[in-house]
């Protein structure tokens, strides 16, 4: 896992010191090695030819082929090649290259990943199992090809003006050659404080003016001559893909598993496990366990005092009679620098929570021990319908439609404090239209009537809820899809844990990512809840490797955070923070707010008050910074 940035110009030189100074705010994401080249190329145009100028800059993690053959930009001829990710059927893949005549120089991946695509385009991607965006420039085709894998684990963002191209993994690196003034798009900044979530974009529009993103699952070409991006998704998150045919056979699951985490331990360095305490982590590890392989990972558990997730973690790994370390996490040792230090890395404003502090300070330490490569269990609640309040009900009336009473019956008697079953089976009974209408309603009523909102009337009422399954109709299948695909929750949880792993120079692996148990999203709701429990199917494939104390375990918890403390603890720095803001006005009237704080502090720990924050936190962290 790495980092690139490029620059392509008319007419004006690249500024070698500028690109060499944005290149270096990827180091973290590349620690180990630094490479640039620089080309100079002539665009044919109708008034003649133009000549360009191009830098290319990569920040290398060493993970596989640790040998200086493998440090980037690949440069061949007319070619030039930026690589981030992992692919974990590479030597499959190269494999079958060689029986067509390709030779390789290097033992690692980016190397089968270039001649892959040289040699099938965009087709060849179909193959790829794994993560990644890169950059493929073709002096030849006088193009630029450029793609993202399905899920979205690798980002690539790109600014466009009539002379310049800049191309990177990161927005600070394109602010910071450019000198760019970054400012939110109005409509990202209203969805948050409207609806709670600035989610990355189903569009190649981000939430900052001007700045770009490549879509996960699409393959792009810059075409220099007429300087304009096209692209096309190579994926379908829709449909399962053609010719799969056993997906609701639990052995097929269960192979499937086996290979997705072995697959993954494929490293030149250390790799750990982290374990959460929940079902997917805890799978990973039963299935590392089952195939004599814990020994090739080390585990981390996290402990804030405040949950259950670590005694059920330590239950498993005490079970097992494997070794694990303990981090304990300190919310309260230099709180407010780590949470300016998670805006700056994250450029989005984010749920703040204890998720969201606590998984830095995770990586940090494990990276700390020299180890590069985590395993986590992230996409197991969407693939597999993780989520009681967020998928069940369109299960029920999937259900309701098919006049599945049994199943109906059969879930209504599985009332609890975490799922709220019965409320959301009774309300499968009304219209769709009707709750939506009402919910919508709400919402909108309530940040109109709100005394520290100052958005126009017009904007609150006709502003969209961006989040995919705000509309209650949609059938089950459609919602696990919606939420895996662009714009989708899974792509905000990726994000987080691309930022907070590379914060630390850290690669995360997501084995329950992986492109073969794509299928299984389509197996119906009475494999994903069944006999009160949800993701049965996961919960069940435990049985075919070791089980362990959590694979009934009801739900999990995630991090508790003492928000209250942190707030009160640093209630000086955040009231100073949130009053140099610029950026949310004709939005919040943070001078009341602050009035008001004075007097009521808790409105600090509001939902408005912590919203406020992150925004203004990244507008010091990032958008203010030099």
């Amino acid at each position: 896992m790495c980092g690139f940035f490029q620059v392509v110009q008319k007419t004006i030189p690249v500024s070698k010191e500028k690109f060499a100074a944005a290149l270096n705010t990827l180091s973290h994401r590349g620690p180990d090695d630094q490479g640039i080249h620089y080309l100079d190329f002539k665009l044919p145009t109708a008034d003649g030819d133009v000549l360009c100028h191009a830098a290319f800059g990569h920040r290398r993690l060493s993970i596989l082929d640790l040998s200086d053959r493998s440090h980037q930009p690949f440069v061949s001829q007319d070619k030039v090649f930026l690589y981030n990710g992992e692919l974990y059927n590479y030597r499959q893949i190269g494999a079958d290259l060689r029986k067509q005549g390709s030779d390789f120089t290097t033992t690692g991946d980016t190397e089968v990943v270039l001649k892959s695509v040289l040699s099938g385009g965009s087709k060849a991607l179909a193959d790829f199992n794994g993560m990644w965006a890169f950059s493929l420039f073709d002096g030849a085709e006088n193009a630029l090809f450029l793609s993202r894998d399905r899920y979205g684990k690798k980002p690539l963002f790109y600014y466009l003006d009539d002379e310049v191209l800049c191309v990177s993994s990161s927005i600070g690196a394109i602010k910071s050659y450019l000198g760019l003034n970054l400012e939110f798009q109005r409509g990202a900044l209203l969805d948050f404080f409207l609806f709670g979530a600035m989610h990355p974009s189903p569009s190649a529009e981000t939430h900052f003016q001007q700045i770009s993103q490549i879509l996960p699952g699409h393959f792009c070409r810059f075409d220099f001559s007429r300087w304009e991006m096209e692209g096309a998704a190579y994926f379908d998150w829709h449909h399962p893909a053609e010719g799969f045919a056993g997906h609701d056979r639990q052995q097929d699951l269960v192979e499937v598993l086996r290979d997705s985490v072995t697959s993954r331990l494929v490293s030149d360095r250390p790799v750990a496990l982290l374990l959460s305490g929940g079902i997917d982590s805890s799978l990973l590890l039963s299935v590392l366990y089952s195939e004599n392989l814990q020994d090739q990972v080390k585990i981390f558990m996290g402990d804030t005092g405040r949950s259950d997730d670590y005694e059920y973690a330590r239950k498993c790994v005490q079970e097992l009679g494997v070794a694990a370390e303990t981090v304990v996490l300190d919310y309260d040792s230099n709180s407010f620098d780590q949470f300016l230090q998670v805006c700056r890395h994250h450029e989005k404003a984010f749920p703040f929570n204890g998720n969201a502090m606590a998984m830095p300070q995770m990586y940090a330490a494990i990276a700390e021990q020299g180890i590069p490569v985590v395993l986590d269990g992230t996409g197991g609640d969407e693939l597999f319908g993780g989520y009681w309040g967020r998928q069940f009900q369109a299960a029920v009336r999937d259900a309701v439609r098919r006049r599945d009473w049994a199943w109906v019956k059969q879930n209504y008697a599985c009332e609890g404090k975490v799922n709220n079953v019965r409320r959301q089976i009774r309300n499968a009974f009304w219209p769709a239209w009707y709750l939506n209408s009402k919910q919508s309603f709400k919402t909108r009523l309530s940040a109109q009537l709100h005394p520290l909102l100052e958005m126009p009337l017009r904007e609150i009422w006709s502003a969209e809820n961006p989040d995919p399954l705000h509309d209650l109709g949609l059938g089950f299948n459609e919602v696990l899809c919606n939420d895996i695909a662009p714009g989708g929750r899974l792509g905000e949880w990726i994000w987080h844990n691309d930022r907070n792993a590379m914060m630390a120079s850290v690669e995360n692996r997501s084995p329950l990512l992986d492109l073969r148990l794509h299928p299984f999203v389509f197996t119906g709701y009475r494999k994903k809840y069944a006999e009160c429990w949800n993701k049965h199917e996961l919960r069940k494939a435990f049985d075919a490797f070791r089980p362990l104390p959590t694979q009934w375990r009801s739900q999990k918890q995630g991090f508790r955070w003492d928000g209250k403390h942190f707030i009160n603890n640093n209630r000086a720095r955040i009231m100073e923070l949130i009053d140099a803001t610029e950026c949310l006005t004709g939005v919040v009237n943070t001078k009341r707010l602050l009035s008001v704080a004075q007097k009521y502090p808790n409105i600090l720990r509001s939902s408005l008050g912590k919203r406020t924050l992150c925004i203004a936190g990244l507008e010091q962290s990032l958008i203010k910074a030099g």
